[in-house]
């Protein structure tokens, strides 16, 4: 369908927690905006029962969230600033690092926040805004590109465009593979269990996780001081065991590995699991459209570093997008977002080899490669410069 002028400026494909963040960092912009996603944002729950997908929030994130107004809409009973984090070796050399803010002198590592509360948030620091539409629940069925615009044909038959598609529609994205970019898939031979655990002991505020060749357990504290959202990443046959268990025989497993760091398990949620697949596209930016978040490339969870690499994603994206808009230049030009990919690729890059060497480390089974690592550990935490090197460029300071 052919349009003298585009309906849009930019059109976000996905409305989670990256596409909502994108439009809100650039609602002041005066650019003409349409989110479209399939599910709309659910507003209020049961306040009982917590998300199975919760986020940590580092606080380079946080500035962002605070400056398109999201942070406000968060309530305090809603976000869990932890103060510590501890690492430790679970074989049987016992490595240990820990962290703990007081001693950074800041007032928290970062914050877990469940992803609905993140995705609500942003909708409403949107909401006021008249000069962005979000359309759901909606899917699209068609993109076709042109010279001067890209065309979005939507479920209902409708056709609407803009000059710039942005694909945030998550790792399966639709919008990535009907404009032809290829993506490259490395599945790490994990996947990841999710659930939330009430704990016999409370949380401490504190990030906990522990390694062994299996792989990662996390227990990240939530509002609830005897509640943590779990992160079980280990190999996919040995997952498949742990999902075939009862609740009770799960339980005790879970303890176990835990090493009872926080008493006994003593609940457990429904129970989740996913492959664990690296994916990096081709490209991040092409005529009429950008990639951010899943859908331009996924790390293992290990980290707690996917979504804030989304949201880094954001911030750089609505840069160059207003640096152009500026110079009144084209926004869905690829040399006019090009610098966009620049200063990406290589972060992404440096993130996933990161991933992939501690994961490597960690499932190491030979006595003299755990005793090194091991020492490794140790000697890191006994060096309080460079424990704060390392926690600060995790937090995004």
């Amino acid at each position: 369908m052919q349009h003298s002028n585009p309906d849009y400026d930019l059109i976000i494909v996905g409305g989670g927690m990256v596409g909502l963040a994108l439009a809100a960092r650039l609602a002041q912009s005066q650019l003409k905006i349409a989110i479209i996603d399939p599910k709309p944002v659910v507003m209020s729950w049961d306040s009982k029962e917590f998300d199975l997908r919760v986020s940590a929030i580092t606080r380079a994130s946080q500035k962002l969230l605070d400056e398109t107004g999201a942070w406000d809409f968060i309530d305090q009973n809603e976000k869990t600033a932890y103060q510590k984090m501890s690492v430790w070796d679970g074989e049987a050399s016992r490595g240990k690092i820990e962290f703990d803010a007081n001693l950074l002198a800041e007032p928290n590592l970062g914050h877990i926040i469940e992803n609905r509360v993140l995705r609500r948030s942003l909708f409403q620091a949107i909401k006021p805004y008249r000069n962005i539409d979000f359309i759901s629940p909606q899917k699209c069925n068609r993109v076709t590109y042109q010279a001067e615009q890209a065309n979005i044909e939507l479920a209902d038959s409708k056709t609407i465009s803009a000059k710039l598609l942005v694909a945030a529609d998550g790792a399966m994205s639709w919008l990535r593979k009907n404009s032809g970019i290829d993506i490259k898939n490395k599945p790490y031979g994990h996947k990841a269990i999710v659930a939330t655990i009430k704990t016999e002991d409370p949380h401490q505020y504190t990030a906990w996780q522990r390694f062994d060749h299996n792989g990662p357990l996390a227990f990240l504290p939530l509002t609830d001081k005897h509640h943590c959202s779990i992160v079980w990443s280990v190999k996919s046959n040995y997952v498949d065991q742990l999902m075939a268990l009862k609740d009770k025989e799960f339980l005790q497993r879970l303890e176990q590995t835990f090493e009872f760091t926080l008493g006994q398990c003593l609940e457990t949620s429904q129970r989740v699991a996913f492959p664990l697949i690296e994916r990096t596209a081709e490209s991040l930016v092409q005529d009429r459209i950008a990639l951010v978040g899943d859908a331009a490339h996924t790390i293992h969870p290990l980290a707690g570093q996917g979504v804030n690499l989304g949201l880094s994603d954001v911030i750089e994206l609505a840069e160059t997008i207003e640096r152009s808009h500026g110079k009144q230049q084209d926004i869905g030009l690829k040399r006019n977002l090009r610098p966009y990919e620049r200063a990406r690729k290589g972060d992404i890059f440096m993130m996933q080899k990161a991933m992939q060497g501690f994961k490597l480390l960690f499932e190491q089974e030979m006595p003299l490669i755990q005793m090194t690592r091991s020492y490794g550990l140790a000697l890191t935490n006994q060096h309080p410069l460079l424990k704060q090197h390392l926690i600060k460029h995790a937090m995004g300071l």
